[in-house]
């Protein structure tokens, strides 16, 4: 017997008796309906279903709602006639052009008359073009007894209709995506479909729906809206040893890339958003770091894309947690976890994926899996050299997410913290706000909130260890947190350990 497929209808509902009907469509095809979302007030012509059952069922149900004009295939703005209609002063008149129009199932926008007003012998209509050759016969009908003058047509983007709420919802995912062309695009519709069910979870926590669909958009505007010309990033330069220089690069968005730059090695820990990857190149030039194939290997801390969005830009060697490379394959950040059939991971992975330009290696060096080998309270996984220096690769427990590693240089005093210890004290305001968007729709952004508590203590209490023998030769531990600057402990806080650099582009390069 084969497994139950699943699939999703964005049904179209142009009267109150058509949600019954589509429900009873979809139940005679022998589909379960495992989630409809339908809000009125929001938008009176639009339900969401999601449904399982065999191949032949969701065949079968898919052509049915497509013959009763109930399934949506394109989320294009439909067009609204205009026209007017010289009514004589019959008693009936009225309901005679009604019963026409319901006849046809015209979708009325706006129908208004008053024989007080300017225009006494004027009946104005307004309906939506969904068949263009359905309304040419409807208005042939009405001419066979009443005069009509065609008003024109209005393109429904500039149409404050507000039964158009998701139309315009999607047409402003397809400008962040800038992918305006295609109306019947089925990944937008998917996107669409999506994007409701994170909303629809959403309002469980307490959140709003309309509320969350456009934190939704903030989070793709934002990144879209901080590359080119406005982008920036806060830069430290730590000169570590005389073979050794730590670069790390506040993005605006999203978590840090780090370059370990030796005489024999270049490498980078963590890439940032794929979206940023061009700016990026630019701001490695002007730093003297190369570009795609300059890099000897990229490490990748875990699987969020603010932290491996861009790896599959660079020619050179990426290396993670085979959890990491799950959670990149499955496109579920919660991977791995005791969360990871919630819908808000799943979704918002696909979401910020979307919208950052996810653009993951088409292979990964996977580090082996833990032998007996500990450091503290974490399990050692591999080692490399650069610089002269020994780098050991440490596996997480899995609290922000699985598959999560460290990288530590005890004789050079660096800890790459990942996601675990950050340092969101000295965050801009501008990255503090954009960090909120995440936690506003996931409610948290640790797949295993307890367990990241118990991890970030184990990892804090290692590094004040590590600090405390390296002040005993007159040096600190530097912490590349995953977001914030390089720090040092300074008593009970962290604060940066230099000063940080604001990088723009140079106007008028190219």
């Amino acid at each position: 017997m084969s497994a139950d497929k699943k699939e999703f209808f964005i049904i179209r509902i142009p009267d109150t008796g058509s949600l019954l009907e589509a429900v009873h469509v979809i139940a005679s095809t022998g589909l379960t309906i495992t989630r409809c979302h339908y809000n009125r007030s929001l938008d009176p012509d639009t339900a969401f279903f999601s449904v399982s059952g065999d191949e032949k069922a969701c065949t079968d149900g898919t052509q049915a709602l497509l013959d009763m004009g109930y399934l949506q295939t394109t989320i294009a703005y439909p067009k609204n006639i205009r026209f007017t209609i010289i009514v004589p002063e019959i008693p009936g008149t009225l309901h005679h052009i009604l019963k026409i129009l319901n006849q046809f199932q015209a979708e009325i926008s706006l129908i208004s008359f008053d024989n007080r007003g300017r225009y006494p012998d004027s009946l104005h209509v307004m309906l939506r073009v969904r068949n263009a050759v359905m309304i040419e016969e409807l208005i042939n009908e009405i001419r066979n007894t009443y005069s009509v003058e065609i008003d024109g047509y209005d393109c429904g983007d500039s149409c404050e209709d507000g039964s158009l709420y998701y139309v315009k919802y999607a047409t402003r995912v397809r400008d962040i995506l800038q992918n305006p062309e295609d109306p019947e695009d089925p990944h937008i519709l998917n996107l669409l479909n999506q994007f409701s069910h994170l909303a629809q979870q959403l309002t469980e926590y307490g959140k709003e729906y309309q509320d969350a669909l456009d934190h939704i958009l903030q989070n793709g505007l934002h990144l879209k809206s901080t590359t080119g010309k406005n982008f920036c990033a806060d830069v430290q330069k730590i000169f570590v040893t005389d073979t050794l220089t730590l670069y790390c690069f506040q993005l605006p968005g999203g978590g840090n890339i780090f370059v370990i730059n030796t005489p024999d090695e270049r490498i980078m820990v963590d890439t940032g958003y794929g979206i940023y990857h061009e700016d990026v190149l630019r701001m490695f030039e002007y730093y003297g770091l190369g570009g795609i194939d300059d890099f000897t290997r990229i490490i990748l801390t875990h699987g969020d894309t603010d932290h491996c969005g861009a790896a599959g830009f660079f020619n050179a060697p990426v290396y993670t947690h085979e959890g990491t490379w799950k959670i990149i394959e499955t496109n579920n950040r919660a991977w791995g976890a005791s969360s990871q059939e919630l819908v808000l991971e799943q979704v918002y992975t696909v979401m910020i994926n979307l919208f950052a330009h996810m653009t993951p290696p088409s292979v990964c060096e996977l580090f082996p899996p833990a032998g007996t080998e500990k450091y503290g309270d974490f399990p050692v996984l591999d080692s490399f050299s650069a610089g002269g220096f020994t780098f050991k690769i440490l596996e997480g427990h899995g609290g922000h997410q699985h598959g999560l590693i460290y990288v530590l240089c005890q004789e050079a005093g660096l800890l790459f913290t990942s996601d675990t210890i950050l340092n969101l004290k000295y965050l801009s305001p501008e990255r503090s706000d954009y960090n909120n968007f995440a936690v506003y729709l996931v409610t948290t952004v640790n797949v295993d909130p307890d367990l990241v508590k118990s991890e970030r203590k184990a990892l804090t209490k290692l590094a004040i260890t590590l600090d405390n023998r390296l002040r005993e030769k007159n040096r600190r531990l530097l912490l590349c947190c995953g977001h914030g600057p390089v720090s040092v402990f300074n008593e009970k806080e962290m604060v940066p350990a230099s000063r940080t650099e604001l990088y723009r582009h140079v106007t008028g390069s190219s």
